[in-house]
């Protein structure tokens, strides 16, 4: 994992959701993220594995060592009060950035069943707004004016409102499912 990030990405917040499910061990969680998770990305075992480690010295997991009969011992983690806290802020908190957006976003619309309807669209109006914030971040540049530069802003443009487009689309739809 990166050593420049003391708090946990938004893969170690996912294994976290993963785990605030049910304890599991390496292998489970990669099969769970694989049949859920994949269609967003893809993780590697050797990186899974060393997430699930971080986020272990980082006190968001514990984990216990069981032996099999006829299979070798393996850890099986499960979610410290401190994990569940973390996992539940970051679920709550608005994606940082339009780059963030397409894994982390859909990452938390994957756990959004464990909230409430309230609390879903406090998440949508938080995104909503923090969307709009980056729209409005795009236009206050100052630019140099070469042609290069104007169509890179141009497409950040446009990815940040079709994000806002697609927030408000699926807001409803996503906060009145259960």
């Amino acid at each position: 994992m990166s050593p420049r990030a003391a708090l946990p990405l938004h893969l170690e917040y996912t294994l976290l959701g993963l785990l605030r499910q049910k304890p599991q061990h390496g292998y489970d969680i990669l099969q769970n993220w694989d049949k859920n998770l994949g269609i967003i990305w893809k993780v590697k075992p050797g990186r899974l594995y060393a997430a699930l480690n971080k986020i272990e010295q980082h006190g968001l997991l514990s984990a216990q060592i069981e032996s099999g009969e006829n299979a070798p011992a393996r850890k099986v983690f499960a979610l410290t009060a401190q994990g569940e806290s973390t996992f539940s802020r970051w679920l709550r908190s608005p994606v940082p950035s339009p780059r963030e957006f397409r894994q982390e976003w859909f990452a938390k619309l994957f756990f959004f069943p464990e909230l409430s309807p309230d609390e879903r669209s406090a998440v949508y109006a938080g995104q909503i707004k923090a969307a709009r914030s980056w729209l409005k971040a795009q236009d206050e540049l100052n630019l140099t004016g070469s042609a290069f530069e104007g169509q890179v802003r141009r497409f950040r443009q446009m990815q940040i409102q079709n994000i806002l487009k697609f927030l408000t689309d699926t807001q409803n739809n996503q906060i009145t499912r259960s």
